[in-house]
């Protein structure tokens, strides 16, 4: 009888986990009143499958109990503590922020030279352009043009060591790029041709997760400009990615698969050492030396390989952070790792990358649902606003203060854009 109810509980501990952020996205939906299934909400609905395989899959084969394992319950349960903080702040924050829309006011204030869709154009063909000679210079670095282009999972895992900052600008800059070229696009079939046209670039990147961000991001846009899509084609092509990604490990045996799945396994495996006393907390050493990552190997040789959230992963693979290999973990593991439960009661409640993704959200669907996309594509600071929320991997290597110089050299490439005088090669683009 006592075993039922437990399972039960359980049960209920994965669904809230799982259902917590799709309700707090109803009620950031019905507050501002824009559509459910907006440019927002369709980046999280569309990789619910994937994150399904991430809480279902993984732990249904590392663990003897499956899903039932306590250890891993209980970094669910602290994961919900984490999500219901968050949440909550987040909640407040719009909530203030819709009764009175000071800062987006304050905002349209300043609406400098608007930039016209061929000058979008023309951005987006000089960032794909800086793209370009970052990829070659990243496979040529060890593995070889041409062998990268043979096999870019090969070079994306085991070949991009001493490359890495030019890998990183690459993915910024093609990123930048989409999105420069959607926002120049105005129809359902110039998305359509922009994504078919970037994806094999996309594919170059080596990474089956790009993929599919891409392919959220074309529903995004398809959104933005006020095209209808159904829920339900969300979920059809979230499973259909999902089985795409699941296609690309190139085995039948699903447990060989479900192996991938690991992000939460590997941080139940700490909190299992940690309540074993096989291990200790960290006391602020992880996100004390994550600074470290903002420094090339270039220009640091001496730099050391394990930092920041590879500490974790020396714990259980040795030797791999040298090998190139990032750790892989799910939930607040890191802020657990640093100060227990209460770190992760901290971080919930000074969450800023979440916070800072919410009133993203709120100042660019607010603005969408004023002023309309016209507003939005040509204002300077509203493209900053969709790189930000949009591009697929934009800025996701480089950590401050790096992240501010990429920034700035996308404003003023943009801002030269938009001052440019007209010429036949603007025409052109």
């Amino acid at each position: 009888m006592m075993d039922a109810f437990y399972d039960a509980l359980f049960a209920l501990n994965l669904l809230y986990n799982f259902a917590l952020e799709p309700l707090f996205l109803l009620f950031f939906a019905r507050l501002l009143g824009v559509a459910y299934l907006n440019p927002y909400s369709i980046t999280v609905f569309a990789l619910l499958p994937v994150r399904l395989l991430w809480l279902l899959a993984g732990p249904s084969v590392h663990f003897t109990d499956g899903v039932l394992d306590q250890t891993y319950q209980y970094l669910i349960l602290l994961e919900n503590l984490h999500f219901t903080l968050r949440t909550a702040v987040a909640g407040l924050l719009v909530f203030y922020l819709s009764r009175d829309d000071v800062l987006g006011r304050f905002v349209d204030r300043f609406h400098f030279q608007p930039l016209s869709g061929e000058r979008l154009r023309l951005c987006a063909l000089l960032f794909f352009g800086v793209f370009i000679l970052a990829f070659v210079v990243t496979a040529s670095w060890s593995f070889g043009l041409l062998n990268w282009l043979m096999s870019p999972r090969t070079g994306y895992q085991l070949h991009r060591s001493g490359a890495g900052p030019f890998y990183a600008i690459a993915v910024s800059m093609i990123a930048v790029s989409y999105i420069l070229a959607l926002l120049a696009a105005n129809s359902q079939k110039r998305i359509i041709v922009t994504w078919l046209v970037f994806l094999p670039f996309v594919f170059l990147l080596g990474s089956k997760g790009y993929l599919v961000l891409y392919t959220v991001t074309a529903f995004a846009f398809m959104l933005i400009y006020g095209f209808k899509i159904r829920i339900s084609t969300v979920a059809a092509a979230g499973l259909v990615m999902s089985t795409a990604v699941l296609l690309n490990f190139g085995s039948a045996d699903l447990v060989d698969i479900f192996l991938y799945f690991d992000y939460y396994s590997n941080s139940a495996y700490f909190v299992r050492a940690y309540q074993n006393g096989l291990t200790d907390l960290f006391y602020g050493e992880i996100s004390s030396t994550e600074i470290i990552g903002a420094v090339p190997r270039a220009l640091w040789p001496g730099k050391p390989f394990v930092y920041g959230a590879t500490l974790l992963n020396e714990i259980f693979y040795p030797g791999m952070a040298a090998a190139g290999h990032t750790p892989a973990f799910g939930g607040p593991i890191l802020a657990y790792a640093d100060f227990g439960v209460a770190g992760v009661v901290l971080h919930g409640l000074t969450d800023w990358s979440y916070l800072g993704t919410v009133m993203m959200a709120f100042m660019l669907l607010t603005r969408l649902r004023d002023r309309g996309p016209a507003f939005v594509r040509t204002h300077h600071f509203y493209i900053f606003l969709t790189l930000m929320m949009l591009a697929p991997g934009y800025l996701n290597f480089f950590q401050f203060p790096l992240n501010l110089g990429v920034m700035l050299f996308v404003s003023v490439t943009l801002t030269a854009c938009a001052v440019f005088p007209r010429t036949r090669f603007i025409r052109f683009a």
